[in-house]
Formats: C-alpha cells, sequence, structure tokens
C-alpha cells in the first residue's frame, strides 16, 4: 500500500480575471504539467450557483477545457448548500474526490463563502489540495478562501460600508493569513478609481486600517496567475500584469515570471528589490487594457499590448489583428467601438493613420 501519512500539498493557483481566456491557458498548463500521469480536472460550479445561467458558466469551462487545453473537465455540481439533494452531493464528491485538478471561478465571494462554508463539499477540496491536487482558483472563488474575504458586491454595488467578512481560511494551516484581491489593477471605472476589485483605493484605505498587523493583502492583477507552491512554500507569477504583497501600506510588486517566498506573504521577510521587483508606498496606476470589440470574437483583445508569456509573442500580429478588425467596425459603421480601439491603441503608444483605402500603424 502506498504510504499516505505524510503527503505533500499540492497547489493553490489564483486567478486575477481572464481565467477562461487564451491568454491564461498558459498558467492552466503550467499547473497541468505538475500533474504526472493523467490529468482528472473537475469544475466545482458553487461561486455562480445562484445565477440563472450557472449551467452556462459551467458549459463553457467544459468547452474551454476541450478546445484550448485538450482535456476532459467534468462537471462537479455543489450550486446550493441548501437545496443540494443527498445524490448531488454524493455525485460532487466523487467526482472531487478522483480529481487531481480542482476549477472554480465566477460569481459571488460572499455566495461561495456562504454555501463552501462546513459543507462535505468544501472539507473534500481541503483535503484534496493537502494530497497534492491542484486547486485553481479565480475572481470570486479566489476571495471566498482567504481568511478576510471581501464583499464585493455589497459595498460597490449596494453601497454597504467597506468591511471584510470571515472567508473561508483556506491557507491558515499553511501560515498564511491572508486578505486575496482579485482585478487589483481593474480600469473599467474609466472617470472613477475601480482598482482594487471595483472599490477603489479610499475604501481599500479603510478595509486595510480594519485588518490585524498579521494580515497581508495578496492582489493579483487581471489576467494574471499566482501558483502558491504549498510544497516549496513560494509564488510563482505568470501573465501579462504582477502580482502585489501589500502590508500596512507598502507594497511590493512582483511581474511575471517572477518568484516571490512564503516568509514575504507572513512579513517575517522584509521589502526590498529583487526578481526585477518594484517596492510601492502608494498603489500602483492600474494598466490600460483592450476590451473585447465584441462578445462574437473569439481571440482575447483584453492582453496589454506590453505582455509577457502569453500565446501571442509577437504584438506586432496583435495590433494588426486589432487594426483589421477596426477596419470591420467601421465598414458596419459600428463607430464608436472603432474609435475606442483607436484611442486605447494611442494610450499605448500605437497610432493609427486611416488613408482612403487601408488603415496603416505606426509606435510612438
Amino acid at each position: 500500500m502506498t504510504n499516505r501519512s505524510n503527503p505533500s500539498p499540492g497547489t493553490l493557483t489564483l486567478i486575477g480575471s481572464g481565467e477562461m481566456s487564451r491568454s491564461m491557458g498558459k498558467a492552466h498548463r503550467a499547473v497541468m504539467s505538475r500533474i504526472p500521469g493523467t490529468v482528472r480536472a473537475v469544475f466545482l460550479d458553487t461561486p455562480a450557483g445562484f445565477e440563472l445561467n450557472a449551467d452556462e458558466i459551467s458549459a463553457r469551462a467544459v468547452e474551454y477545457f476541450a478546445q484550448r487545453l485538450q482535456t476532459q473537465l467534468k462537471v462537479a455540481s455543489f450550486k446550493s448548500a441548501m437545496v443540494a439533494t443527498p445524490s448531488a452531493v454524493a455525485g460532487a464528491l466523487t467526482k472531487l474526490r478522483k480529481a487531481n485538478y480542482i476549477f472554480a471561478g465566477p460569481g459571488s465571494p460572499t455566495y461561495a463563502v456562504r454555501n463552501w462554508r462546513d459543507t462535505v463539499i468544501f472539507d473534500t477540496v481541503t483535503r484534496r489540495l493537502a494530497d497534492g491536487a491542484h486547486l485553481v482558483l479565480a475572481s470570486a472563488a479566489a476571495i471566498a478562501v482567504g481568511r478576510y474575504a471581501l464583499p464585493v458586491y455589497e459595498i460597490y454595488k449596494v453601497g454597504e460600508p467597506p468591511q471584510w467578512i470571515r472567508g473561508l481560511d483556506l491557507l491558515g494551516p499553511y501560515g498564511l493569513d491572508l486578505a486575496i484581491i482579485p482585478h487589483w489593477n481593474n480600469a473599467e471605472g474609466g472617470t472613477h478609481d475601480t482598482r482594487y476589485c471595483f472599490i477603489g483605493e479610499p475604501r481599500l484605505r479603510l478595509l486595510e486600517g480594519n485588518l490585524p498587523d498579521s494580515a497581508t493583502i495578496l492582489g493579483i492583477d487581471e489576467y494574471t496567475a499566482c501558483i502558491l507552491d504549498l510544497g516549496s512554500s513560494q509564488g510563482h507569477v505568470l501573465g501579462a500584469g504582477q502580482v502585489t504583497i501589500r502590508r500596512g501600506g507598502s507594497e511590493q510588486t512582483f511581474p511575471g515570471d517572477t518568484v516571490f517566498t512564503f516568509d514575504q506573504l507572513k512579513g517575517l521577510q522584509p521589502f526590498k528589490t529583487q526578481n526585477d521587483t518594484r517596492t510601492h508606498s502608494t498603489p500602483p496606476q492600474a494598466r490600460e487594457r483592450i476590451e473585447p470589440p465584441s462578445p462574437g470574437l473569439s481571440p482575447d483583445w483584453s492582453i496589454p499590448l506590453d505582455t509577457r508569456g502569453d500565446d501571442l509573442a509577437d504584438t506586432k500580429t496583435l495590433i494588426e489583428l486589432l487594426v483589421e478588425v477596426r477596419d470591420q467596425l467601421r465598414a458596419n459603421k459600428q463607430w464608436a467601438l472603432a474609435d475606442e480601439i483607436r484611442d486605447r491603441l494611442s494610450a499605448l503608444g500605437v497610432t493609427l493613420e486611416d488613408g482612403p483605402t487601408t488603415t496603416t500603424w505606426r509606435r510612438n
């Protein structure tokens, strides 16, 4: 029999956004490369279980894994702790117990916390992680597993005062006291600050003041992944943006393809410049993103032009594709979207020049 008395724990991957985008395929593949033999992947649908299109989200995840990752993804459905039948719970548990790759993502952080807490489902996820399985959590699911969880919708949409709720503290047994904030560099607000998962800097500072001295905020940019290796006590950053470790108003950032230690997350190692990191006394400004021109387009246009390590290494190809899309939008008289692409490219240092028959571009 195999000795399982001291199994090596797996990895927890936290994704800031774009968990089913083209660019984040590299992060999924990086985690899968750690699995010897067959990848047994499962999607846990709880965070979006309250949404009427929850099954569509699951179906999109299954399709993404099949097309982008050539991997079968099974759905462990546990939409609600209150209404789940014994047979449904048993079915989800069977899949989770066999899985070595567990994926969950969009939805509501508070809903995920409420429906995972003190359940055999989340207990099984926790045990699988401790036994060497790999857990990949994005957006709402990532927030939920910190010790301090951010009720994003309640603050941003409902207007409740900035506050933390008690999270699931998945990493507490590994010595980490974290508040996890994805969408760290969000810029969707345009004229108002939507960094730090839409709450903005003033609210972030209020929330930070309510954390104990032992706590660390782990911020993850959009289209960026942070792989926490629980066996080696290291974090590895992948993707277009960076990961931010913030304590008491000071922070250190780690761009893609760099590594940090759990001692830095615990505050046991002072902030210092290493691995091409930068230390800040104030929050970094959000990066510009190119929004998808239309939901019907399959490529992921939301990757910054300075990105590293994604599938489009040649930014010239990306620019030319965007120019082509803009030409099609102009031909269809969709002027607002065409102008948006031009303005976003201009902000990134690329000027478009419209001629009588073609559009040319140049770097500023």
